[in-house]
């Protein structure tokens, strides 16, 4: 492009100059005087004395120097655009990497997993909305606010649709509550609603029991079959139970209500699965984790600067990990034939899983010395990034990382704190101004709305405290956080 548009430029700088000064004199020769030509080299002897004048000669080496200083400036101008491009696409390609980018397992479960119907697997993911806090209003609603902005649409966009998401509530729930979410359900078979407080952890296998004993009500009551299914397809609930207890591979997912996925997180996590729970010999089972999540703030968890004080009306986003846990969401738990939760020693809490359970090693990592893991371990979907969006808001029960705006608790907070580090700092300042790109990427990966998210911030500005005086009541309630910490800060922002 620069090389064609300096040969033009030269030629159109001869053409003004004219010919040389021998072709000059030929053309005065061969040109009748009564010629009504304009050319200067035709011009009246006087002119072209003038144009010979110091005035001249200086426009005629400025002319002479223009296609130079054109090709100059038209390098320059190609070698920065083409650099604005650049680094647009490889921000593009950091912020919004999705499966396309895949990890060497990844790539290898592709490859390998079986493509007929040899290994049968189940896929649940489980999610507990007002549990035991069927009374507190202004918490539900705010939390339904929640579900239907992030959690729903992530989970209607999979790409992946063969997994049944069952969604415990508490038998009791608010009216006003049930009522809207069953209007957000209707007309999905494999979205199962279950009245119930009972959480049991093995679908199929393990602790759950028998199918009776998997729709307790509670956990007091003992009585089977005790809880209503409000809402989804019981018959293909009750299926899905018995091949995993007859030892289908069993996949089973946590899903805060907040929270969303990776539009692409089911498809993945399955790949894996059916290439690594083939076992044919002893039970198997293992964990994978999100990698990154980003997180949605109503409140500006950004370092404070003079350069970062501007309000979004639809909130904050931030991408963070925390290498030292398993965030909830995406949290999956996988087992083979004959394998359950017990096969892992039991219970574990999402914060420490990194501390107890051994990391898997894939085999580009191996040294000599090591042996490759890949079954009976924990691994992080590093190929989803990233792999789910957090909201966190005065909803939250531990409130982990949640902006409050007093700033004797915001101090604390791990994403204001980040302004102690100036590395840190620096990374975070420029998602600050990376927001529209964030908000467009978080629409393509999890098909969370701009508009719902504004709509969604809205209430948790006007309603925070009356939020927060909800959420206290709430703790300490089965299956709840009772952190005094929490408590604390709850206390705080309900009285401010």
């Amino acid at each position: 492009i620069t090389s064609s548009i300096y040969k033009m430029s030269v030629a159109t700088m001869h053409s003004s100059l004219g010919p040389s000064r021998r072709s000059r004199n030929k053309l005065a020769v061969d040109t009748p005087s009564s010629s009504p030509t304009l050319h200067p080299l035709t011009s009246p002897p006087h002119k072209r004395r003038r144009d010979q004048s110091g005035r001249g000669a200086l426009q005629r080496y400025a002319l002479r120097h223009t296609p130079f200083l054109v090709f100059v400036i038209c390098v320059a101008v190609y070698c920065c655009v083409m650099y604005l491009h650049a680094t647009s696409l490889g921000i593009k390609k950091r912020t919004l990497r999705n499966a396309s980018v895949s990890s060497e397992l990844h790539k290898k479960a592709i490859a390998n997993a079986p493509t007929d119907a040899s290994t049968e697997l189940v896929h649940v993911v489980q999610t507990r909305f007002m549990q035991d806090q069927s009374d507190l209003l202004e918490l539900g609603l705010a939390r339904l606010e929640l579900f239907e902005t992030f959690c729903l649409p992530s989970i209607l966009a999979q790409t992946n649709k063969n997994f049944l998401w069952v969604i415990r509530t508490d038998p009791d729930l608010h009216p006003s509550l049930l009522s809207k979410l069953l209007a957000l359900l209707e007309g999905r078979p494999r979205i199962i609603l279950i009245g119930s407080n009972y959480n049991p952890e093995g679908f199929g296998r393990g602790e759950s029991g028998s199918f009776g004993n998997y729709l307790r009500a509670d956990n007091q009551n003992r009585t089977e079959m005790s809880a209503s299914i409000l809402s989804g397809d019981h018959t293909l609930l009750e299926e899905s139970f018995a091949n995993s207890a007859s030892g289908a591979v069993l996949l089973e997912t946590r899903l805060d209500a907040d929270d969303g996925l990776h539009r692409d997180f089911v498809k993945t996590v399955q790949q894996e699965a059916k290439y690594l729970m083939r076992s044919e010999g002893n039970p198997v089972w293992r964990i994978w984790c999100i990698s990154f999540n980003i997180e949605w703030h109503p409140l500006n968890p950004f370092p404070e600067s003079s350069s970062i004080n501007k309000t979004f009306n639809e909130g904050y986003l931030v991408m963070y990990s925390d290498p030292n846990i398993c965030v909830t969401p995406g949290l999956t738990f996988g087992y083979s034939t004959g394998a359950d939760r017990s096969s892992i020693s039991g219970r574990l809490r999402h914060d420490e899983i990194t501390r107890k359970v051994t990391p898997c090693t894939p085999e580009k990592d191996k040294t000599d010395k090591t042996d490759n893991i890949e079954v009976n371990c924990f691994s992080r979907l590093a190929n989803l990034s990233p792999g789910a969006v957090r909201s966190r808001t005065t909803t939250s029960a531990g409130m982990d990382n949640v902006v409050t705006g007093i700033e004797a608790f915001d101090k604390k907070n791990k994403l204001k704190a980040a302004s102690k580090n100036k590395q840190l700092a620096e990374k975070f300042n420029k998602q600050f101004f990376a927001q529209d790109m964030m908000w467009n990427g978080l629409h393509i990966l999890f098909s969370v709305s701009r508009q719902r998210a504004k709509d969604a911030r809205k209430l948790m500005m006007d309603r925070m405290q009356q939020i927060a005086e909800d959420n206290l009541k709430g703790q300490c309630t089965p299956g709840h956080s009772c952190k005094d910490g929490t408590q604390l800060l709850l206390k705080s922002f309900a009285s401010e």
